[in-house]
């Protein structure tokens, strides 16, 4: 007994497995969109409490005038040394502060 399975069955079975497939992305897709939506409008928040919060004024850029000594300067280079070999990127020093 030989089962015979043509090539145009083949065929109509792959088409059919890869609609399944899109429609259950579709599906997963409509159930994702309202979610996206309600983190929009938690971030965005109410436009009266947006409206009462007072900026807060833009810091004063750090500087390397800003150093007052030889050990904030050590420091600074320090971090800035250890944070691009963690990050592999570039880094700038924006504040220094002493920690006691």
């Amino acid at each position: 007994m030989m089962f015979a399975y043509t090539v145009l069955e083949g065929i109509r079975d792959s088409v059919f497995c890869i609609l399944v497939v899109y429609g259950m992305l579709f599906l997963l897709s409509l159930t994702i969109r309202p979610l996206q939506w309600i983190k929009v409008r938690e971030e965005k928040g109410d436009d009266e409490e947006a409206a009462e919060v007072p900026a807060a004024p833009a810091p004063k850029p750090f500087g390397i005038e800003d150093i007052k000594d030889e050990d904030m300067m050590v420091a600074a280079l320090v971090a800035s040394i250890d944070a691009r070999e963690t990050t592999k990127t570039d880094m700038v020093v924006k504040s220094v502060k002493e920690i006691k």
